[in-house]
């Protein structure tokens, strides 16, 4: 009975070393097929939330002052970066001081030096200037494909296979589920409110101190749903949606816990919880690059966002990752080096400084997906170098409300036209596709099937969403060319 019971246990630790994460299976089904399967055609999809509001023409298209556009905001020369064989331009760091300095010294034109040539500024106009309605849009393409979100169409697309294909640590607008009723539940978001402690929901007991013993603990789960099953109204109960879907996720959390997530995913040290948690050598390797990518995990949400995001595809555990900016003040150094990094509402913090607030945020948007595109570009897919780098298969949309008005006098209130940040090898980038004009401030397209610049085009939020869905392989309902953006599929 002894050794029967001991090869059950051996049995069951070689199945769970098998979906420790997917790269370990990945790599062994390799070696067994003598590295002849087909490369898995999967991409995948990073959205920033740029909350608030961020101007294209703060950071990208800005417009240069001259004696022909007085009441327009704009940028003296001098405060302009360009680069050879570039077709971007960027604003400089703002002398921007709310007592002590705002914002970091990152530089726009590095972003453009490392990942220009698959950047891409797609000018368009939205459809509502209200930011919880704008966001769903910027997400939704107005209602372009059946109402699903780019994240719940990256689910359908490719995370069957998936532990948690469609993750989003975002909020409001950015945060909502698309209005097509038939996507099913587990392609819709899991909402995660903390980044760093989401990895510890992952396992039921692995790090409650003095925890009892997991068979013991096994039994009474056992126990219990059978008396669930026993409850008059238990079969009624079922049927409810939310209850449904609720006893679907947790007959799916062994399945989970096998899969040793905590390990792979949590950027705290593990340690501190005791016994029973040990990472291996191979993911703290990961997770040491990672928290060397991102050294203010600990502090800043954001960061920590980034870096999971990161692990999450880079494990194979999603497909579609949602991260961006939060409302809260936030300082970082000390003493004469302290910063506020974070202005309280985002891109919305000041219509009075507008280009100083909109001059901050970019560069902390920036400088947080440079750092994440290059682990993109470094790492191989699910750790598989016949796979080819992670950025191969990757998008990078962020994502924001509405532009802002143009005039001088005013503030800087809300405005339809704007335009969109787009990163991908699958595009054909370096282009901005459309321009500004630099007596209105006002964008205009350009032809989707061919790229060239069209004045008198306003490409529309449905629009740039075929783009991107069709970068990433989905087709969709009523879907135009977009061949003159695509580099390939």
């Amino acid at each position: 009975m002894q050794e029967t019971r001991r090869r059950l246990i051996q049995s069951a630790a070689l199945g769970a070393a098998a979906l420790s994460c997917p790269e370990i299976f990945a790599k062994s089904k390799t070696a067994i097929t003598n590295r002849n399967q087909a490369v898995p055609q999967e991409k995948l999809l990073i959205v920033f939330a740029a909350a608030g509001g961020a101007s294209i023409v703060d950071s990208f298209l800005p417009v240069i002052a001259n004696s022909s556009n007085p009441l327009i905001r704009s940028y003296q020369e001098s405060q302009i970066d360009s680069l050879p064989n570039s077709a971007f331009r960027t604003v400089k760091k703002l002398n921007y001081q709310l007592g002590v300095p705002v914002g970091n010294n990152y530089e726009m034109t590095h972003f453009i030096q490392s990942h220009g040539q698959d950047l891409a500024v797609l000018p368009f106009s939205g459809s509502s200037v209200n930011h919880l309605l704008a966001a769903q849009r910027s997400l939704n393409g107005n209602g372009a494909n059946r109402g699903r979100t780019l994240m719940e169409a990256m689910a359908l697309a490719y995370g069957a296979e998936k532990l948690l294909p469609n993750i989003n640590m975002s909020s409001a607008g950015y945060a909502m589920d698309g209005t097509d009723g038939t996507v099913p539940s587990s392609a819709r978001a899991e909402q995660i409110a903390d980044a760093l402690l989401f990895p510890l929901e992952l396992h039921r007991e692995q790090v409650i101190a003095g925890r009892a013993d997991h068979d013991l603990l096994e039994a009474a789960r056992l126990i219990r749903t059978q008396l669930e099953d026993l409850q008059p109204r238990a079969s009624k109960l079922k049927s409810v949606a939310p209850i449904r879907e609720f006893l679907n996720l947790r007959q799916r959390i062994p399945e989970i816990e096998q899969a040793q997530l905590l390990e792979a995913l949590s950027l705290l040290d593990l340690a501190r919880f005791g016994e029973g948690v040990e990472v291996q050598d191979d993911k703290n390797a990961q997770l040491m690059k990672v928290r060397e990518a991102f050294p203010l995990f600990a502090s800043d949400p954001l960061e920590a966002q980034a870096a999971l995001s990161f692990l999450l595809l880079r494990y194979g555990v999603s497909c579609s990752v949602t991260f961006g900016l939060d409302t809260l003040v936030r300082f970082q150094g000390e003493g004469s080096g302290r910063i506020i990094s974070n202005l309280p509402l985002g891109f919305d913090w000041s219509h009075n400084a507008h280009q100083g607030a909109q001059n901050t945020m970019w560069r902390r948007v920036l400088s947080v997906l440079d750092r994440l595109i290059a682990l993109l570009k470094t790492e191989d897919h699910l750790g598989v170098p016949e796979y080819g780098k992670m950025w191969d298969r990757s998008f990078v949309h962020i994502a924001t409300e509405f532009g802002r008005d143009r005039e001088k006098i005013g503030g800087s209130g809300h405005d339809l036209n704007n335009g969109v940040v787009m990163l991908s090898p699958m595009l054909r980038g370096n282009k901005i596709y459309g321009g500004v004009d630099q007596m209105t401030g006002r964008t205009f397209g350009c032809d989707l099937a061919t790229g060239e610049l069209k004045w008198d085009k306003q490409l529309s939020e449905a629009e740039v969403h075929h783009v991107i869905l069709k970068a990433l392989g989905i087709s969709a309902p009523g879907q135009p060319d977009v061949s003159g953006l695509i580099r390939k599929v």
